[in-house]
């Protein structure tokens, strides 16, 4: 049986930063996979072709009704949560200021409700749980009625919204968990636990992708805990792998030299991956737009965490937020 630890130091990937995570070097003994999933598969850390034009893409993206949400520290000395238009045009703030730490944010896959990582105290003891809104930041609530006693982060929305998958820090390290979004119930997703971090759906709600306890795979589970395999394997760093909304997909950040990790993307069919950026700068957290053309990604480039969109198939980056202050944690509605 694991043992559970609530006092264990957090795991909050969202703060800690590169450095934090390249110390986290516990490896797990891992089964490779034949064929286009093998962790040997091609893998092109070449910088991206010549950037062209993303005026196209611009146009495409105007007046869609699509929004991206992600966490900001423009107004506190906390994050809090806004939503943009795909340009960046309008900003709306959906919590509070310096009301609460909020962080993480997940859209439902039918752009109804949010789901965010929120600090909770209702003692002397602090944790993060999950809280749950509607897109427009209104009913905020927290899924269990009672404090979850062990740490919860990177929640991820099933298709169907009835779960959300995330992971739980217990003694021995984070492990793949569910939430049930009714009954606010947490249960790992293989009872024997799996270690690991940043879980997301596949499409069809029957795979969970997420990142190995060592950080240097991207694995894929089915959703009842079977079948685990590995997509792609790294001598560096990896982190927050998303399937693109065709299930064909998935787009990572990888580290390539020793310092910056940068966004790539993995094609599950014919196991070629693309790197999309190259700037000498942090490019983390991607999230595809509804139609797959472009991914939203957080970059340290301009010396403070800002949201940019690149095209899914290498271009120009284009910064959507301008702030003097970090905005991370992108994502984007499907």
């Amino acid at each position: 049986m694991l043992a559970l630890h609530s006092q264990h130091p957090m795991l909050r990937l969202f703060r800690t930063g590169l450095p934090r995570l390249l110390g986290l070097v516990t490896p797990l003994a891992l089964g490779a996979c034949q064929g286009a999933d093998s962790p040997l598969a091609p893998d092109d850390t070449s910088p991206p072709a010549a950037a062209v034009s993303a005026a196209p893409d611009h146009i495409l993206a105007a007046g869609t009704g699509q929004w991206i949400v992600f966490a900001s520290f423009r107004n506190s000395f906390q994050p809090d949560i806004y939503k943009t238009d795909p340009l960046g045009n309008t900003v709306v703030p959906l919590t509070p200021s310096f009301a609460d730490y909020d962080a993480s944010p997940a859209v439902s896959y039918d752009n109804q409700r949010i789901a965010i990582v929120r600090r909770r105290m209702p003692g002397n003891i602090l944790s993060d749980d999950i809280y749950v809104m509607n897109a427009d930041g209104s009913n905020g609530h927290w899924v269990r009625a009672t404090q979850y006693p062990f740490q919860l982060a990177s929640p991820s929305w099933s298709p169907n919204g009835t779960r959300i998958v995330l992971t739980v820090l217990l003694a021995g390290g984070p492990y793949l968990a569910t939430m049930d979004v009714a009954s606010g119930q947490v249960n790992l997703v293989n009872p024997a636990g799996i270690q690991g971090r940043e879980p997301s759906y596949d499409p069809t709600g029957q795979k969970i992708i997420y990142v190995s306890h060592d950080l240097r795979s991207i694995m894929q589970v089915n959703a009842d805990g079977t079948g685990q395999k590995v997509r792609f394997s790294s001598t560096t760093a990896l982190g927050h792998p998303t399937f693109s909304p065709d299930g064909k997909k998935i787009a990572f950040h990888r580290i390539v030299s020793s310092t910056y990790p940068d966004i790539f993307v993995k094609n599950l069919v014919d196991g070629s991956v693309k790197r999309l950026t190259s700037a000498a700068a942090s490019d983390i957290h991607p999230t595809w737009s509804p139609d797959g053309s472009r991914i939203a990604f957080a970059s340290l480039r301009s010396g403070k965490y800002q949201i940019y969109t690149v095209s899914a198939a290498g271009g120009i980056a284009t910064r959507i937020t301008n702030t003097g202050t970090d905005e991370r944690s992108p994502a984007w509605s499907h």
